[in-house]
């Protein structure tokens, strides 16, 4: 059982455990012996990222003083845990005021300059319109004429740049790498694209407007996690439900995963993967498995990693998963802080919620409730995290104090 369900923990502080709802952990790793393969490497705790855990710690140490009643009532508890929750929620939360045309934002990176990127469809909206039964977009919708990338200031929201003019079709997933491109899915086209920190097209893979799923095409790809040594996957997404590695100049190199074949589904099967992490130094690829409500991670098969234990393995290779999440929108991974929104599990019975996974322990936390049509999520180097908002269209800002400004 990998997931016991929502329990309340009674203020015990762990990392990210805001509102204190744990929610599951990850398994053990299925393919090898070593049982501590995941959770055996420490953080940096000079990092901005890890520190998080202290500031939270006081901040929901100072409203629990002011929230908490006689712990022997247990329904006071729990009202006063909700309480402690919208307090906290509400100190830390803010909305970016984004000016038009932005439209639904869909994909959101933070670039070197720690400027927010956005990903948007402009005035376009995927509707029953936009493709057929074959998944072919109404090519009489064209290209979007206007600018479907924007440049805001990450503290005011400040449109700095557009760019992006009658490229995109339907724009869905973007991850910046370590060199400032841009790579960006387009699920109506069906293609990727690589732009520079100029934004000058630089790679495009699939045949535009020709969903397929052989080697040369995409159907509906969803999102890109790129290495530092320029293997990229890509997550094929809608239609193909598979993850596509491939080299820095857009070579090939392996494949894995297929649709779900029963119930439930199994390893390495996928409903609708439909955001990709990697989490380089631990040699993973992490898999949003949105209509399975879990997540995959596999061996990402990379050379040259810190952690060379799991270099041997072939890519694809099954690792471990986190299941009974609720319906996952996106994930993204810092300093081994997997960070993740979601959206109405399909008994209704979790609420949309950004959650955080610690990979070092396994325990992954509810960090914030309610927020919903959630599609994108964004972390900055310092800590702040990003989640878009398809309707309403806002982006909401999470900006957690350093310790010392938490007192």
């Amino acid at each position: 059982m990998l997931f016991n369900g929502h329990s309340l923990c009674a203020f015990q502080i762990a990392s990210f455990s805001l509102f204190c709802l744990s929610i599951g952990v990850f398994s053990a790793p299925s393919y090898f012996d070593d049982p501590s393969l995941i959770t055996d490497y420490e953080s940096d705790e000079s990092e901005a990222f890890p520190n998080l855990q202290s500031a939270l710690a006081q901040l929901q140490a100072q409203q629990e003083a002011n929230a908490i009643g006689p712990r022997d009532d247990p329904q006071q508890l729990v009202g006063a845990e909700e309480a402690l929750r919208d307090s906290v929620q509400k100190q830390l939360a803010r909305l970016l005021q984004l000016p038009p045309p932005i439209g639904h934002v869909v994909g959101m990176a933070l670039d070197p300059q720690n400027r927010l990127v956005l990903f948007h469809r402009s005035g376009r909206i995927w509707d029953e319109h936009s493709f057929d039964e074959n998944n072919r977009f109404n090519r009489s919708l064209g290209a979007i004429p206007n600018a479907t990338i924007a440049v805001v200031d990450s503290k005011s929201g400040l449109l700095l740049e557009s760019h992006g003019q009658n490229i995109f079709y339907m724009p869905h997933g973007l991850t910046i790498d370590s060199e400032g491109n841009l790579w960006l899915t387009d699920v109506g086209s069906h293609q990727v694209h690589k732009l520079d920190k100029f934004f000058r097209p630089t790679m495009s893979l699939g045949e535009k407007l020709t969903p397929g799923s052989d080697a040369e095409h995409f159907c509906k790809p969803t999102d890109i996690a790129v290495s530092t040594n320029g293997d990229f996957f890509v997550a094929d997404g809608y239609c193909n439900s598979r993850i596509m590695k491939f080299d820095r100049n857009g070579k090939l190199i392996s494949q894995f995963g297929h649709q779900n074949s029963g119930n439930p589904p199994k390893s390495g099967e996928f409903f609708v993967p439909h955001s990709i992490a990697l989490i380089e130094d631990l040699n993973l690829v992490c898999v949003a498995d949105r209509e399975n409500e879990r997540i995959q991670c596999f061996s990402a098969g990379l050379e040259g990693t810190t952690h060379n234990r799991r270099a041997y393995v072939p890519t694809g290779t099954f690792v471990t998963k986190a299941e009974n999440i609720g319906r996952i929108y996106a994930i993204r991974e810092k300093e081994h802080f997997l960070v993740g929104v979601t959206s109405w599990d399909r008994n209704g019975q979790l609420e949309p919620q950004v959650f955080v996974m610690d990979m070092n322990t396994g325990k992954a936390n509810s960090f914030a409730k309610g927020l919903a049509n959630a599609h994108a999520v964004a972390l900055s180097d310092g800590g702040d995290i990003f989640v878009s908002q398809l309707e309403p269209q806002q982006i909401v800002k999470f900006s957690i104090p350093s310790a010392g400004d938490a007192q």
